[in-house]
């Protein structure tokens, strides 16, 4: 999975946005990481790890937005098929973005409004996009946040 960190990058590059930031953090407990209904999979199904990256980036107007993306390793693709189920529905909860745990944007609230996600195996990808400086529009961040999983 260390790979699709550097390759993220590129695709959101390549999106027409600067990175400005990157942070990485890799851990084994899905449950510690996470919140709403989706701790409570965890709790039950505990997942064979977890990357998790954020990804500060601007456009050329100065506007800002924080793209955080989750990779979850489930141990069979049954459970990845769950998963993905549960982080798609609204209001489930989701792997907590790095921005929550650490660094300057703890207060950034993600809405889920520029929300992607997709499944490879037993790998479920979720990445959001949001605003928290000056005006990105909403189609612009979701396409931001499908660049980030492909």
């Amino acid at each position: 999975m260390s790979r699709n960190v550097e390759s993220v990058q590129v695709r959101l590059t390549g999106a027409g946005v600067r990175v400005t930031g990157r942070v990485v953090d890799d851990a084994a407990d899905c449950a510690a990481h996470s919140h709403g209904l989706v701790r409570e999979f965890f709790q039950a199904h505990p997942c064979a790890s977890l990357r998790r990256a954020q990804f500060e980036i601007r456009d050329r107007k100065g506007d800002v937005a924080l793209v955080p993306i989750a990779w979850v390793e489930m141990p069979t693709e049954r459970e990845a098929r769950e998963l993905k189920t549960l982080v798609d529905a609204g209001g489930s909860g989701n792997v907590t973005e790095l921005s929550r745990e650490r660094g300057r944007y703890r207060s950034v609230r993600y809405t889920g409004d520029a929300y992607a996600s997709r499944r490879d195996g037993a790998v479920v990808v979720n990445a959001q996009a949001h605003p928290v400086a000056r005006g990105w529009a909403g189609l612009a961040l979701t396409s931001i946040a499908t660049n980030a999983i492909e």
